[in-house]
Parts: C-alpha cells; sequence; structure tokens
C-alpha cells in the first residue's frame, strides 16, 4: 500500500525548502527518481538517509517519522534566530556593495543560495568564517576556505567566509553602485580599468562559478590558516557557537599508512555538538580511531583545521594586492624562473604554452593551476589540443569552467534548464567516469548534436581528475600575496 501522507509530508518541506526533487535528491545522495518514489508513495527512503533529510528539510527525525511538525523548542527558536540575523548581515552587505535594488541576476543568485542554505548547518559555518576572517584581521593572521563547495556560494563571499566572489565577471561603482556584467571574460579581475558615468573608478570582480557547485552541502568544512592561527580559530568557536552547542576536539588515531602529513602541516579537527551530545563525550579532546572518526562524519560538524607553520602572510596583506596586470605579470616570471609549473610528479612539460605568455591573465593562472593540479587534464591531452592551436582559455583546465561550457551549449537546446543533468556530466568528468572510453553513447551523441566539439568531448574522455577552479582562485591569489609581500620585504 502506498504511503501518501509521508510523500504529502515530504513534498510539502521539499517545496517549503524551494528544493526540486533533483535538488533534494543531491543533498541526501539519491536521484530525483527516489525522491519522486518516496512522494507518490511507492517507496520510503533508509534511515541513515531519514538522517540526512532530516538535516536538508530542518525537522527532526521524529517529525518526520511521524509526519507532524513539533513545537520549536528554545534550542531550535535560537538556531532559527541565528541562520536569520546571518541572512541579514549577507544581505545588508549585498546592498552596501550593489544597491538597495540589486540587478535582477545579483538578487536571485542571493535568494537561490538563501533558499538552498534554508534549513542547513553549512549557513551557520559561513556565518562562523565571517567571524573568523573579522578575528584573522585583528590578530595580523589568515585563513582560506579548503574545497569548492563554500567557495561557490555568493553568501559565503558576502559574509567574509570566502574571496571568491562566483558571480559572471562584472563591475560594480563603489559611489553610485551602478553594475556592469561583461559576458566575454572568465574572471573578473582581467577586466580592463573602467570610470563609471558617475566619475568613479569601477571595483571588478567575478569568476563566473554557478550555484549548482554547491551541491552536495556537507556539515563539514577544512581551512588553511597561518601559523600560529589555530588557536584564534578555537577561540572564535567558542564564542560563535555559545548560545548554540558546544565544542570538542577530536584526535583521530589513524593506521601507520593513512593521512601522511607534510612536516610544516599541522592538523587540528573541531566538531560541533548540540549540548544533549555533551552527556556523551564530555571530555575537552576526544580520542577515537580512524576508522569510527569517518563513520561519524555524515552525523556531525566538523571543521578541521590545517595550519602551515612556515605561513606568515595575513589577511591585511591580501588587501594590499590588486591584482593588478602588473603584479601577476611579476608573479608570472618569478614563478617561471622557479619552476612553479611543473606538477606534483615533476613530469608536465609546460615549456611552450609558458613560452608564448607575454601578458599573463588572472585566468592563465586558473588555467595554469588547474593542469598541475588535476590528472589527466595536460599530459596526452591539453598538450596537444594546444599544439593543434586550440587557445589555453579554451581548454579543460578546471570543473566548474565544464559546467559553464556544457551548460552554454545544451541549454534550450535539450531542455529549458538542463542544470541537473549538466552538473551529473561535469562530476562525471572530474571523477575519471568517462576515461578509457567508457563516456555513454547516449551522453556523447547529446553533447555532439548541442554542438560540443568533438576534440571537446575527446579531452572530456581522457581526465581522471579536475581541480575545484574556487579552490584554484585561493591558491593564486594566495601565491601572489605571498609574492607581493616577500618583494616588500
Amino acid at each position: 500500500m502506498r504511503d501518501y501522507s509521508f510523500g504529502n509530508f515530504i513534498s510539502a518541506l521539499r517545496e517549503r525548502a524551494g528544493l526540486s526533487q533533483y535538488q533534494l535528491g543531491a543533498l541526501v545522495g539519491v536521484t530525483d527518481k527516489a525522491v519522486s518514489k518516496w512522494e507518490n508513495g511507492a517507496s520510503k527512503p533508509r534511515i541513515d538517509t531519514i538522517r540526512k533529510l532530516s538535516e536538508v528539510l530542518d525537522v527532526s527525525v521524529d517529525e518526520l517519522l511521524t509526519c507532524e511538525y513539533a513545537t520549536f523548542n528554545k534550542e531550535r527558536k535560537d538556531l532559527f534566530a541565528m541562520k536569520y540575523k546571518i541572512i541579514k548581515i549577507a544581505k545588508n552587505k549585498m546592498k552596501e556593495l550593489y544597491g538597495e535594488n540589486p540587478p535582477i541576476r545579483i538578487a536571485n543568485r542571493f535568494k537561490t543560495e538563501e533558499l538552498m542554505l534554508d534549513g542547513q548547518e553549512e549557513l551557520l559555518w559561513m556565518g562562523f568564517l565571517g567571524k573568523l576572517q573579522e578575528k584573522c584581521y585583528e590578530e595580523d593572521a589568515y585563513f582560506d576556505v579548503r574545497g569548492a563547495k563554500t567557495g561557490a556560494s555568493f553568501i559565503a563571499w558576502l559574509l567574509g567566509g570566502t574571496n571568491v566572489n562566483p558571480l559572471s565577471p562584472h563591475y560594480y561603482c563603489p559611489s553610485c553602485k551602478s553594475v556592469e556584467f561583461v559576458s566575454n571574460e572568465k574572471c573578473g579581475l582581467d577586466l580592463p580599468d573602467k570610470k563609471c558615468s558617475c566619475g568613479s573608478y569601477y571595483n571588478k570582480d567575478g569568476f563566473g562559478i554557478d550555484a549548482v557547485n554547491m551541491y552536495p552541502i556537507r556539515n563539514y568544512n577544512e581551512i588553511y590558516v597561518s601559523s600560529g592561527a589555530t588557536v584564534y580559530v578555537k577561540k572564535c568557536l567558542q564564542e560563535y557557537f555559545k548560545d548554540y552547542g558546544v565544542i570538542r576536539e577530536v584526535n583521530v588515531i589513524y593506521d601507520d599508512d593513512m593521512c601522511v602529513l607534510d612536516d610544516k602541516l599541522l592538523m587540528t579537527k573541531f566538531v560541533l555538538f548540540s549540548k544533549d551530545m555533551v552527556k556523551k563525550y564530555p571530555e575537552e579532546v576526544i580520542t577515537m580511531k580512524g576508522e569510527e572518526y569517518f563513520k561519524s562524519l555524515s552525523d556531525w560538524s566538523i571543521l578541521t583545521v590545517v595550519e602551515n607553520v612556515e605561513e606568515r602572510i595575513s589577511s591585511r596583506d591580501l588587501l594590499d594586492v590588486k591584482f593588478t596586470p602588473e603584479q601577476i605579470k611579476a608573479y608570472f616570471e618569478y614563478a617561471v624562473a622557479n619552476n612553479k609549473f611543473i606538477g606534483y610528479d615533476g613530469d608536465m612539460n609546460l615549456e611552450k604554452v609558458l613560452a608564448d605568455i607575454k601578458n599573463p591573465s588572472f585566468n592563465d593562472l586558473i588555467s595554469l593551476y588547474g593542469f598541475i593540479h588535476s590528472t589527466g587534464a595536460w599530459k596526452d591531452n591539453g598538450e596537444i589540443l594546444y599544439d593543434k592551436g586550440i587557445p589555453l582559455s579554451q581548454l579543460i583546465s578546471n570543473r566548474e569552467d565544464v559546467y559553464a561550457y556544457v551548460y552554454d551549449k545544451l541549454n534550450g537546446k535539450c531542455c529549458d534548464n538542463p542544470s541537473g543533468q549538466v552538473f551529473e556530466i561535469m562530476e562525471d568528468v572530474r571523477k575519471g567516469k568517462y576515461s578509457n572510453n567508457r563516456m555513454p553513447a547516449t551522453i556523447e551523441q547529446l553533447l555532439l548534436e548541442c554542438e560540443v566539439p568533438e576534440w571537446y568531448v575527446e579531452s572530456m574522455k581522457k581526465i581522471l581528475y579536475l581541480f575545484p577552479k574556487t579552490h584554484l582562485v585561493v591558491l593564486v591569489k594566495r601565491d601572489i600575496c605571498k609574492f607581493v609581500k616577500m618583494n616588500k620585504g
């Protein structure tokens, strides 16, 4: 017998959150077909999926199983107020930068993310990262987010939790708040200087990263910090979450062959527990084996801090860098002279493309960093295409550019909104699922019918792993910042 009460309850919660069946499925790790079966009463999710659904839809497990809303207790009221405050801070920042009535594409991006983050603990972490940024300014320290998800968020950027503005490349005026988007650039930092009609020089930013790249939204984050900054992270955690939960440090005991870190890197893990969980874990430092820790990842909110004891830059230093053509060129020449573009195994020949670049752009650096951090993108792939005359900017060097390019080709041709299918294609490319001629014939036919060039499709088939553009932007910014500081001193 079909359970329509459960299906209707799930459907109502999903619509309240503003999620499609595909989006809900992506967030909890199932297909949109599975969500459809739940909603029409044909099946029910497994218990581990129930836990994920409760987090995504912002209800308790008991509420899901009984198909009834419970009265908000004090903790949930506090949590709701905290999330509302974070959204308000981000919205005020958006208005400060883009005016009281931001362009519709900016307002829509904000609303899309607001709906995606509704009920998600990731919003709390974004708010925390914004506070941590303030702390780093005060203490002359530095941090950045590692990974693609938070770095793809416009709300996280507004809060100060990431220095990657994911909007399309654009100008925005600090005086009159005028905004002008530019369609033929991948990187806003490469736009030429320009004056607004009001007489002020425009600011310029944007890396063209779609909100869909925030999927899947998870409850754990990883940050990279400068020397000595872990103590500031811990203090900030305790202050920020004092009314919501309790911070515990987790000491993970790995097997001998697991998690071997460079001597200059120190790793500390913090977990955010609700106050009820403190009874189970009363000690300040929890020690557990790696296997037990990894089983807990889906249930705990975790922040991993990777501290580089040799890192001396600060968030203040980053403010001094304007990423002008002169700074980018000086760093590029330094990087070439010091063999920075050779890849992890030292077996990546970029000599021809490096010699061809006379006036490097920020996007050129993103491409080069993408090749040396990915597997199968350059060697016997991009290098061959480059020799045949394909420009560097068109070659596949990171995952988000695959999404942007394929979406542009498929949009309006195969369907009105192909974002779900394009996201799956991007994920399959970045994981190497199309390598060794494993691209499904239906996918290849679809791409070719939508005028994706044959050379691009063949390149997709050679990739084993693609790095996220969000992290590449952070790495390039950090390295230019360190270079500028080094040459100041």
